[in-house]
């Protein structure tokens, strides 16, 4: 088996979370399972390991269906070899060489591509620790893909495995539901690294239905059930109080309302928030007068280039030739 940095989060596409208030029933498994694909995605992996493993769970069950019949058909064929006494063993442990040499010289369509995500994610089990049915996972993964037209350009959401779990073997109410999508919008402005978020109620509501800017958010508004649960929870009484859940529950750990920016994070206390904020304002604003220096900058600079060039239309001196 590979080397993977074990971590604890499940990565999914923003768009999902359109699927949590559409089909309450299934919603967050169907997250889980398109989250476990995306989140195996982001694994290295070796070709000749992958080829080695599906071998293995061949041999020793645990391939899916669709590849246990594809390497049926190619060792009826003649052009995989198959060591049915040994099964791929040896005095120095497990070396199937002929038949990974086999498989790597082949043609087939498709069968590199179909090898490498069985390996990717019988791998991810082993890093999340969890338990599925990866005939499963790749169903659901292509179905969100076909429906979503892929998920290419599309923000991505962390959230800890843990908390997935519990959302989606925990019966949970609208309320809740909301709340994990404000959450999940939230860690999809914040990305991977960022302490403190600057942003609006209006970008974190947006995304809480699965939208990434205001024209996704007119398309995704055409589902009467999605639609519902903006315009039930999007009113200036329901942002507050589900902004207050979200930090007593301990979702985040602290916000503040400046101007008319929102300062919020899921790491600082608000013992240090208003100094870090406040670090934040004075970089921002030292950046932003800067930028418009810059601007002044490249203004006089074209002013004095255009006057010195009036300068010498009006005075071209002789021509010393003459």
């Amino acid at each position: 088996m590979e080397k993977n940095k074990e971590y604890n989060y499940i990565i999914f596409p923003l768009p999902l979370l359109q699927e949590i208030f559409k089909k309450p029933e299934r919603g967050f498994s169907d997250l889980l399972y398109v989250g476990i694909y995306c989140s195996a995605l982001t694994q290295k992996i070796k070709l000749e390991n992958a080829f080695k493993q599906a071998i293995y769970c061949y041999y020793r069950q645990g391939l899916t269906t669709s590849l246990k019949e594809r390497f049926g058909e190619l060792e009826e064929k003649g052009v995989l070899s198959a060591d049915t006494f040994y099964r791929g063993f040896d005095s120095g442990g497990f070396n199937p060489e002929i038949e990974i040499e086999e498989l790597m010289k082949l043609n087939e369509p498709g069968l590199e591509e179909e090898i490498r995500e069985f390996y990717m994610l019988y791998q991810i089990r082993a890093v999340l620790k969890l338990d599925f049915d990866i005939r499963t996972v790749i169903a659901v993964y292509h179905h969100y893909q076909r429906k979503y037209n892929s998920f290419t350009g599309q923000p991505r959401v962390m959230i800890t495995t843990k908390m997935m779990l519990d959302f989606v073997h925990g019966e949970k109410t609208e309320f809740e539901r909301v709340l994990f999508a404000a959450y999940a919008a939230i860690r999809s402005l914040m990305g991977r690294n960022k302490r403190l978020l600057e942003t609006t109620h209006e970008r974190i509501f947006t995304r809480m239905v699965g939208a990434k800017n205001a024209a996704a958010l007119s398309s995704i508004l055409e589902d009467e059930a999605v639609k519902k649960i903006y315009d039930t929870y999007t009113t200036r009484h329901q942002r507050t109080k589900i902004l207050d859940h979200l930090v007593a529950r301990n979702f985040i750990r602290s916000k503040v309302w400046i101007g008319r920016r929102l300062y919020l994070s899921t790491t600082i206390s608000y013992d240090r928030l208003g100094g870090i904020v406040e670090m934040h304002r004075q970089s921002r604003n030292l950046g932003l007068r800067i930028q418009s220096n810059k601007v002044k900058e490249s203004e006089a600079k074209e002013f004095l280039s255009e006057q010195m060039k009036r300068k010498k239309n009006k005075n071209p001196g002789t021509n010393p030739g003459r």
